[in-house]
């Protein structure tokens, strides 16, 4: 669980991230930060190293103040909603189990860092991974992240996220590439995605805890 709570939340950081003319990871998470809401839907493929098997799986998520969701419909359902200071796991069932951050210094650490992704303070992924950011000329960006971090380092070796500019000041995400250290690889495509100015009530449900 802590595995798939650290890349979820790693997930979350590069995509929230990243207003000015965007030529570096500064205007990227600037661009992405502008947005109150971002919601989508993603197609997660992971592959195997030692058998070369690929799992794939379905769904859609949110990404908001509050914190995101990530909402897997198939090939089994399940929620991930991760705030500032809460795992929260909703089962096929419904049953819900919460995590609480409080004293978790895992937590602790990836949380900071996910308050400043917010703030679209980019210094503060700079200060916690090398980070190598490519600019074509056809507007397409990808920022290659490697963790400073040990934890987090004991997971994955590189993050990847790759987007497109719509134009000078407007970025969107489309894919995202994990190296675990494992030899495993995990990459998203992001499709469909929505700039609403507030949630829908379901929407904003899958923030309270009962």
């Amino acid at each position: 669980m802590k595995r798939r709570f650290i890349l979820i939340l790693l997930t979350l950081i590069t995509c929230s991230l990243f207003a000015q003319p965007i030529t570096t990871l500064e205007g990227v998470c600037a661009s992405l930060a502008a947005h109150p809401n971002t919601t989508g839907d993603f197609t997660q493929t992971k592959t195997i190293q030692t058998n070369g098997r690929k799992l794939k799986s379905t769904g859609k998520y949110i990404i908001c103040p509050e914190g995101i969701v990530w909402k897997t419909e198939r090939p089994v359902p399940s929620s991930l909603i991760l705030t500032k200071d809460k795992m929260i796991q909703v089962a096929a069932n419904g049953k819900k189990s919460v995590m609480d951050g409080k004293d978790n210094q895992i937590f602790s650490n990836i949380s900071e860092i996910l308050s400043s992704v917010f703030s679209g303070n980019a210094a503060s992924i700079r200060k916690n991974f090398n980070c190598d950011f490519q600019m074509k000329n056809d507007g397409e960006w990808s920022v290659s992240l490697e963790p400073k971090d040990s934890t987090i380092a004991s997971v994955m070796n590189t993050l990847v996220l790759s987007g497109t500019c719509t134009n000078s000041n407007d970025a969107e995400m489309k894919s995202l590439v994990i190296s675990e250290t494992s030899g495993n690889t995990i990459s998203y495509e992001f499709t469909n995605q929505k700039y609403p100015e507030e949630l829908s009530a379901d929407e904003k449900q899958n923030f309270i805890v009962e």
